[in-house]
């Protein structure tokens, strides 16, 4: 802390005109100067090493900078650029442009300016938060960073030469392969488990520790990867931290410098090494998951190393639609390094100027140019917005856990805060439309009437529709239960939990003293026969040892039928869904018990629990929607005849409760074919569902509900 820092509570505001510079400013002497190109024109790039600030200028307003020493005047200036350039300049202009650049921290302070900059610095901050109503900006909460320079210088020491050496690119290009043959072969397990993984309503409190300990763990070491490349090629990394984005933490490291000390391989290197370390981790883990067995610690961990590094990497990192490491390498690759803001900028400007007729300056583009920023700027607005309703998603499955419906409040909090900025620029522009086309003279009375009508809209006009709350569960449309044919102990268990088999494919055998006995003693029977029939044979009589042959025989035929019975065999084509199969091995068995259940997985249905209470509000063949966890996409089928009895809901099904005066009701159950075409449900999947009515108005529903209760309590 300096003297300015440690007396700004102290001491009264400084008045500005003391602040004012009374010479013009001079370079820093230190700052770090390349010439490059952006979007294929010549542009001078400036680093502040000293305050972490990046310029791009073009070479002519560098050269206008340069003259600035802190010696000659704004009219020495202005008339030496003249005499340069041959371009006129006023002493004014010069003036305001070192001005703007000053707010910018672009010039060389001493050390007492630094002090009144400072100062300035901290007045400003303290208005701001004196004006401000809220004093934390959800969207982006960092906190102070470290500076890895000299770990990073270790560490490039170290292992640097052997990361960056050819023979390991092409070890690691091998390992990639290895990834997507891995993928492609067991995209069937690994595609269903991915929105699982994500759906955060049934993971406990040790499984979300467990998860975001993984995911900083992992994004620590993708961010070392940008900073050791940045290093490897010259630069210096001073800043490395923790920032939480919309409530998420996630580490930050500063490579600005790759832009001055690399060339466009090396920054292309910098930004996607990050990328390249998370598919290193995702090939070892691979590696190991597909060499392990099932129930091993290292065999899951592997698992979920796998889902949290691949899909991060394909559906987040390497998006060139959000400002992350995939955009950062597609500006880079195409050399226009505000993408974003320019591509933004034209589209929201063309349509208030084209569509709405409002008076806006569209930003200058190159017309080869402008079909692309225009898609460009369509796909990632809608691809942003998209990942924020993702986001907003993810915080209520993770409070649903915890607080069932009433997730809804601290989801609906973080959609106000998130949106919030963009609500207000809509409405700015509506206003703006608004006061051109009407007047502000006549918009009180007509927004008066357009909010009447839109009130009178939405009391009477059948724009909500009833719906009913039922639950689901998706089971297959055919399973077979085996079971154990005789008393014993099961032997061995050649299935797993998932594992496809086919029809006839032995699945475990039992082992039962019973039956071995059986077999003893035909076998036994079988050698005293034939050494009967021998003695018989030498002594000339054959009629009493034929006959115990042949009862011999048939106690050897009855002991292998039964023996063979010991041999569990699947009668379908399916999906074993018991349990742990392999708990089963040395376990004893009585006759005719369970031993596992094969699920047919060509088809699926949906057996719905529908409330007793509400058949009378339930139309004939009504529409169902089934809310998948961990999905955006709900399934619509059509409701069959309910069947059977009333009864009550399976455990597990919705979170138990021991309240007196809260009871379940009672429940009918359909089952609902699931089309072919939502393709490979897991089995088991539960979750809430809407038996769908007519459209009403809230006028008519609150007129239901008000007959309701009067027949119910008055008639």
């Amino acid at each position: 802390m300096n003297l300015s820092e440690a007396l700004d509570a102290a001491l009264p505001e400084i008045p500005r005109a003391r602040l004012t510079r009374v010479h013009p400013p001079r370079l820093d002497p230190d700052l770090i100067v390349k010439e490059d190109l952006l979007d294929g024109e010549a542009v001078v790039g400036v680093f502040q090493r000293s305050k972490g600030h990046y310029f791009q200028f073009p070479p002519i307003q560098w050269q206008l900078f340069q003259l600035f020493d802190g010696e000659r005047s704004y009219e020495e200036i202005a008339a030496l650029f003249e005499e340069q350039t041959g371009a006129p300049l006023s002493t004014d202009d010069v003036r305001q442009l070192a001005q703007n650049m000053d707010q910018s921290e672009f010039w060389y302070q001493s050390p007492q300016e630094r002090n009144i900059a400072l100062n300035e610095k901290l007045s400003a901050q303290r208005t701001r938060r004196a004006k401000r109503k809220s004093h934390v900006n959800i969207a982006h909460i960092s906190f102070s960073a470290w500076d890895p320079n000299r770990y990073l210088t270790l560490l490039d020491n170290k292992i640097g030469g052997f990361v960056y050496s050819r023979w390991c690119f092409y070890s690691v290009i091998a390992l990639f392969l290895f990834e997507a043959v891995v993928f492609t072969a067991k995209w069937s397990v690994i595609g269903p488990d991915i929105p699982l993984f994500y759906n955060f309503t049934k993971k406990s409190f040790l499984d979300l520790v467990q998860f975001w300990v993984l995911f900083l763990i992992l994004g620590f070491f993708h961010e070392s990867a940008h900073g050791l490349t940045c290093k490897h090629y010259g630069g210096e990394v001073h800043k490395m931290g923790l920032m939480l984005i919309y409530l998420s933490p996630a580490f930050y490291v500063d490579v600005t410098e790759s832009w001055i000390s690399a060339n466009r391989i090396q920054r292309l290197t910098t930004i996607i090494a990050g990328i390249w370390v998370e598919m290193i981790f995702c090939g070892f883990a691979m590696i190991a998951w597909t060499n392990t067995q099932p129930g091993q610690w290292l065999h899951d961990f592997s698992y979920e190393i796998i889902l949290i590094t691949g899909i991060a990497v394909i559906v987040v990192n390497l998006n060139p639609l959000i400002k992350l490491d995939g955009y950062y390498f597609l500006t880079e690759l195409i050399g226009i390094s505000d993408l974003k803001e320019r591509s933004t900028a034209l589209l929201s400007g063309w349509v208030q100027s084209r569509l709405l007729g409002l008076p806006v300056d569209l930003p200058v583009v190159a017309r080869k140019r402008v079909p692309f920023f225009m898609i460009y700027a369509f796909a990632s607005g809608l691809y942003s917005y998209l990942l924020l309703f993702a986001v907003i998603r993810f915080t209520y499955n993770i409070g649903y856990n915890w607080f069932a419906e009433f997730a809804i409040i601290p989801a609906g909090a973080l959609a106000f805060a998130v949106f919030r900025s963009r609500v207000k620029s809509l409405w700015g522009v509506m206003t703006r439309l608004w006061k051109q086309h009407y007047g502000p003279a006549s918009q009180r009375p007509v927004l008066s009437l357009a909010m009447a009508i839109l009130l009178i809209c939405m009391l009477f006009a059948p724009i909500f529709r009833d719906h009913e709350d039922a639950y689901f569960v998706i089971e297959p449309s055919r399973s077979a239960k085996l079971h154990a044919p005789a008393a014993g102990v099961v032997d061995t268990i050649a299935v797993h939990e998932g594992e496809q088999v086919h029809a006839g494919e032995t699945l475990l055998t039992l082992r039962s003293n019973n039956t071995e006995s059986l077999r003893s003693k035909a076998t036994a029977q079988a050698n005293a026969a034939r050494f009967d029939a021998y003695d018989a044979q030498v002594s000339r009589h054959s009629s009493a040892p034929s006959a115990a042959r042949e009862t011999a025989l048939r106690s050897e035929k009855i002991a292998e039928e039964a023996q063979s019975s010991l041999t569990v065999r699947t009668p379908i084509d399916g999906i074993v869904i018991t349990e742990d199969p392999k708990s089963l091995v040395s376990r004893n068995i009585g006759s005719g018990e369970e031993l596992l259940t094969i699920a047919d997985g060509s088809s699926r249905i949906a057996r719905l629990f529908v409330p007793s209470a509400a058949l009378d509000r339930i139309v004939a063949n009504a529409e169902v929607s089934l809310d998948l966890p961990g999905q955006f996409t709900k399934f619509h089928l059509q409701l069959p005849a309910l069947e059977g009895e009333a009864l009550t809901l399976p455990p597990g099904l919705i979170a138990s409760q021991n309240y007196k005066g809260i009871k379940l009701p009672t429940f009918y159950v359909a089952r609902l074919p699931v089309p072919e075409r939502y393709g490979s449900i897991p089995l088991g999947l539960s979750g809430r569902a809407l038996v769908l009515g007519q459209r009403r108005s809230l006028v008519a529903r609150a007129w239901t509900v008000g007959m309701n209760l009067l027949r119910a309590h008055l008639w």
